[in-house]
Protein backbone atom coordinates (compact mmCIF):
# COMPACT_ATOMS: atom_id res chain seq x y z
CA UNK A 1 0.00 0.00 0.00
CA UNK A 2 1.46 3.34 -1.04
CA UNK A 3 0.98 6.23 1.36
CA UNK A 4 0.11 9.67 0.09
CA UNK A 5 2.48 12.49 0.95
CA UNK A 6 -0.19 13.84 3.28
CA UNK A 7 -0.40 10.52 5.14
CA UNK A 8 3.39 10.38 5.40
CA UNK A 9 3.55 13.90 6.85
CA UNK A 10 0.80 13.05 9.36
CA UNK A 11 2.61 9.87 10.41
CA UNK A 12 5.92 11.73 10.76
CA UNK A 13 4.21 14.42 12.82
CA UNK A 14 2.67 11.82 15.12
CA UNK A 15 6.03 10.08 15.48
CA UNK A 16 7.74 13.38 16.37
CA UNK A 17 5.03 14.16 18.94
CA UNK A 18 5.46 10.74 20.51
CA UNK A 19 9.23 11.19 20.70
CA UNK A 20 8.81 14.54 22.41
CA UNK A 21 6.34 13.12 24.93
CA UNK A 22 8.59 10.17 25.70
CA UNK A 23 11.59 12.44 26.14
CA UNK A 24 9.73 14.64 28.62
CA UNK A 25 8.43 11.58 30.44
CA UNK A 26 11.95 10.19 30.77
CA UNK A 27 13.12 13.55 32.13
CA UNK A 28 10.33 13.52 34.71
CA UNK A 29 11.19 9.96 35.73
CA UNK A 30 14.52 11.08 37.16
CA UNK A 31 13.39 14.25 38.95
CA UNK A 32 13.61 12.85 42.49
CA UNK A 33 16.97 11.20 41.80
CA UNK A 34 18.47 14.36 40.30
CA UNK A 35 17.24 16.54 43.17
CA UNK A 36 18.42 14.02 45.77
CA UNK A 37 21.90 13.84 44.24
CA UNK A 38 22.14 17.60 43.94
CA UNK A 39 21.21 18.12 47.60
CA UNK A 40 22.95 15.04 48.99
CA UNK A 41 19.82 13.45 50.44
CA UNK A 42 18.03 10.15 49.93
CA UNK A 43 15.61 9.85 47.04
CA UNK A 44 12.88 8.56 49.35
CA UNK A 45 13.15 11.77 51.38
CA UNK A 46 12.62 13.85 48.23
CA UNK A 47 9.61 11.68 47.42
CA UNK A 48 8.16 12.27 50.89
CA UNK A 49 8.57 16.02 50.51
CA UNK A 50 6.91 15.89 47.09
CA UNK A 51 3.95 13.94 48.47
CA UNK A 52 3.58 16.32 51.43
CA UNK A 53 4.46 13.77 54.12
CA UNK A 54 7.53 15.79 55.14
CA UNK A 55 8.21 19.51 54.87
CA UNK A 56 11.42 20.96 53.46
CA UNK A 57 11.60 24.35 51.79
CA UNK A 58 14.99 23.56 50.25
CA UNK A 59 13.83 20.33 48.62
CA UNK A 60 10.53 21.84 47.53
CA UNK A 61 12.42 24.72 45.91
CA UNK A 62 14.82 22.30 44.19
CA UNK A 63 11.89 20.23 42.87
CA UNK A 64 10.22 23.32 41.44
CA UNK A 65 13.50 24.45 39.84
CA UNK A 66 13.99 21.02 38.27
CA UNK A 67 10.46 21.02 36.86
CA UNK A 68 11.01 24.50 35.42
CA UNK A 69 14.25 23.25 33.82
CA UNK A 70 12.36 20.36 32.21
CA UNK A 71 9.65 22.68 31.00
CA UNK A 72 12.24 24.77 29.12
CA UNK A 73 13.66 21.70 27.33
Amino acid sequence: MKLTSRAVRRRNSQTDSLRQLLRKHRLHDGVYVRVAKRLGVDTSYVSKVASGKVSSREIRRALLEELQRIKRI
